[in-house]
């Protein structure tokens, strides 16, 4: 019992430690024991637990009665190991606090952004390997993941999502709906809702890779008039070279009560992506948990 105690004291002071010292300026892809273990926290009823292969070198996280290796942030079963080039890492970015202001952009920042569109125009290597999500959502096929699809009554309109979400979405739904008996500016955002697009099979053209709308994780909050302002950065590409320094009051953006209030329950909002996407929400709650632990940044990479 005394050696059990200690071992989690031990433990507990190395997770105090790692917060304590938690860099933004630190890629996340270094800090494969955190990531993780911000994995575990996340998705505590799907992952039984992290380790260490000694034979191998590498960390792993479980689902059911199969490993997925960190394999530099890759999250590879064993067979794909060897080709981890291939696949982009999961977590690539920290989520920042704040919307990017283009107005504090620097050339450089315009400049890979040219090229990240370039890249994401073309074939790339750079896709994520699906595995996580077939066996997080039990959707390696089509017809799997549209059994755990269900369409809901939500905030005055309908949509289609992955069951496991749903409780996540009420809990939503009724922090706005008691923010909205007080706060005129969320009243206004919910009764202007055009509507909500959510689980959609999207195949990614010659890519091995889906959108996250074919795990039905994410929704689009689309609303009846935007005031002639901008919602999505590639709809505005098509006419503008110049669409990333397109200020924010010329955006459209939900009330900061409305962002918050996904946040707090595992939904990352898409207008704080340098790829902007103002009407996108998807539940990715290891992002929000490395967030709280002191990882976050100004400029997603």
């Amino acid at each position: 019992m005394r050696r059990k105690l200690i071992v989690l004291f031990l433990l507990l002071l190395l997770i105090f430690g790692v917060l304590c010292t938690a860099d933004p300026s630190v890629r996340v892809v270094d800090n494969p024991w955190l990531v993780l273990r911000a994995f575990l926290v996340s998705y505590p009823e799907k992952i039984s637990g992290v380790d260490y292969d000694a034979n191998l070198k590498d960390w792993f996280l479980t689902i059911g009665d199969e490993r997925l290796y960190w394999a530099d942030g890759r999250l590879l079963p064993l067979a794909e190991i060897g080709n981890r080039e291939k696949w982009r890492p999961y977590v690539d970015y920290f989520y920042p606090e704040q919307i990017p202001d283009p107005a504090g952009f620097s050339a450089d920042t315009i400049e890979r952004l040219n090229a990240r569109v370039l890249a994401e125009n073309r074939i790339s290597s750079t896709v994520y390997n699906i595995r996580f999500y077939d066996l997080l959502y039990e959707g390696s096929t089509r017809r799997r993941i549209e059994s755990n699809i269900t369409r809901i009554d939500y905030l005055g309109t309908r949509v289609s999502v992955h069951v496991d979400i749903v409780p996540l979405l009420r809990k939503v739904e009724s922090r706005l709906n008691d923010l909205a008996e007080r706060d005129q500016e969320v009243k206004t955002f919910i009764s202007s809702i055009s509507s909500i697009e959510g689980y959609n099979w999207r195949e990614i053209a010659d890519s091995p890779s889906r959108s996250n709308h074919s795990w039905g994780i994410a929704i689009d909050i689309l609303p009846i008039n935007w005031g002639k302002k901008n919602i999505y950065w590639n709809w505005v590409s098509y006419w503008n070279d110049k669409w990333m320094l397109i200020p924010l009051e010329r955006r459209w953006i939900p009330p900061a009560a409305v962002i918050s209030a996904f946040e707090e329950e595992g939904f990352i909002w898409g207008g704080k992506w340098l790829l902007w996407d103002n009407m996108h929400f998807e539940y990715r709650p290891e992002l929000l948990t490395l967030k709280k632990w002191g990882y976050k940044g100004d400029l997603q990479e």
